[in-house]
């Protein structure tokens, strides 16, 4: 097994990325990714990371990060990831909680050069709705 030298900072990004995404900071979220970060995301595709915090924030009340664990490669790849449960409060009061795990590429920086969220939609689409739908960000 080879881990990276950087595998303590990528682990240190993802703990400051879930305390900002629970703070609903999004400069903060976006200070982390590289200037060209992209989010994969079930719902919205492929955005860039601006666009996709943007729209999740205002498709937000409240997040709650529970049980988050923090991987690293086991193959010296800028590679690492988190799973975790989001509990997730809508900005209409809806609630939806659900597993998830995300997925992080670096850069040669330490920045995220993308993120790709993973979950199963069907049961969140079946209880809210797709709540990004008309969405509109500055």
């Amino acid at each position: 097994m080879v881990i990276s030298s950087n595998a303590l900072a990528y682990i240190d990004i993802i703990n400051r990325y879930l305390a900002l995404l629970a703070a609903g900071d999004v400069r903060g979220i976006v200070s982390l990714f590289s200037a060209r970060g992209t989010v994969h995301s079930p719902f919205l595709g492929m955005q860039p990371a601006g666009k996709f915090f943007d729209l999740l924030k205002a498709a937000t009340r409240r997040s709650v990060i529970e049980k988050p664990e923090v991987f690293v490669s086991g193959v010296g790849s800028r590679r690492a990831s988190t799973c975790l449960t989001y509990r997730w409060e809508l900005a209409d009061g809806a609630q939806v909680s659900f597993e998830c795990v995300d997925l992080f590429d670096f850069n040669e920086q330490g920045l995220i050069d993308t993120m790709t969220i993973v979950y199963d939609t069907a049961p969140i689409r079946e209880a809210v709705g797709d709540k990004y739908r008309g969405v509109q960000t500055h």
